[in-house]
């Protein structure tokens, strides 16, 4: 496999072809995002304010009971929207994902420009789901033993709750430091495995049309026999992932200082019309995150694109070498 060769048609088709920046945004702005919600009020200024009429000052008592049927309704409305858009991101993700290898591939077999319409059509697809299932399949059960594992190296730390001798406690205690460190340790390779098995799970799934189970136990196969080109693949892509962290470092920065004092100018006027800071901070903080965030996530969008597309080309290449492996397993998806 010609690595280089790889990366360079990676990086070319990631610049020429600036549908797929849109793909990358939307992946990177619906995986990385937190929805929150939340709501601040406060009385006019002034030495007392009113309440049905009645005039308190500073030191008076203003205690009501809670509007309870007022604040459910607040509640689970807050919950059903936060789950809709739970919900929206979720399929955006996982549309983005797909289109982004089924992009990236189909450019790659016919050289045809790739349009946002055509991404959206090739995203919108049963693969897409069987991608979110897939990551049901390996996650869920990796976090249950991963926590099993975890709360059974810190049963020995239950020691203190008896009366054993200090000494007992100490020794004890060593061998559950010694057990968590190992039950880390355990979670951290099974999470590099799975980092170099789950890029061709994925392509199994996308240009193969695989259903997770067969596209688990073929991806695996892939990778036990392609276990030299792609653990070069891997390497390299952690030496990306490194280099590329190193320069965020002063984009990000820049990016903070910059949108920063955009944020500023309006939190200035509003502090002078308002003379409240918290309501300054709100809108000046508001207006940074809503800025910096979709910025952020098209910068980020467009490394995921570029790691998405080494990922696929190595992919082409090492299932062309090894079709042998599938040539009696039919498409199950």
């Amino acid at each position: 496999m010609d690595h280089m060769k790889i990366l360079s048609r990676a990086f070319r088709i990631t610049w020429q072809h600036k549908a797929l920046w849109l793909f990358g945004f939307l992946f990177v702005l619906a995986g990385g995002s937190s929805s929150g919600f939340r709501g601040s009020g406060s009385p006019g200024s002034g030495s007392g304010y009113q309440v049905n009429g009645n005039d308190f000052g500073p030191g008076g008592i203003n205690w009501q009971p809670p509007d309870w049927p007022t604040i459910a309704i607040i509640i689970g409305v807050a919950v059903v929207v936060i789950l809709l858009l739970a919900v929206l991101f979720t399929i955006l993700r996982y549309v983005a994902e797909t289109a982004i290898i089924a992009g990236v591939d189909e450019i790659e077999s016919t050289e045809a420009k790739f349009t946002a319409r055509r991404g959206f059509k090739l995203g919108w697809s049963r693969q897409a789901l069987w991608l979110f299932l897939t990551d049901l399949i390996i996650g869920i059960p990796v976090a249950i033993v991963s926590i099993l594992l975890l709360l059974l190296a810190c049963a020995p730390f239950l020691v203190w709750a008896t009366n054993a001798p200090e000494g007992i406690k100490a020794i004890v205690t060593l061998i559950g430091v010694g057990l968590v460190l190992l039950v880390v340790l355990c979670i951290i390779v099974i999470a590099l495995v799975i980092s170099v098995i789950e890029p061709y799970i994925k392509r199994r799934i996308v240009l193969a049309k695989q259903d997770a189970f067969t596209a688990i136990r073929q991806g695996v196969q892939l990778v036990r026999a392609s276990m030299l080109d792609t653990g070069v693949t891997w390497l390299i892509l952690v030496g990306v992932g490194i280099l590329w962290g190193i320069i965020m470092i002063p984009v990000a920065l820049v990016l903070l200082a910059l949108i920063g004092a955009i944020g500023l100018i309006p939190a200035g006027l509003i502090y002078a019309v308002s003379q409240s800071w918290i309501v300054a901070a709100i809108v000046g903080g508001g207006l940074f995150i809503l800025i910096l965030t979709p910025v952020l996530s098209f910068i980020q969008g467009l490394y995921e694109v570029y790691i998405s597309g080494v990922w696929t080309l190595a992919y082409r290449e090492v299932a062309s070498k090894y079709s042998a492996l599938f040539s009696a397993a039919p498409a199950s998806a």
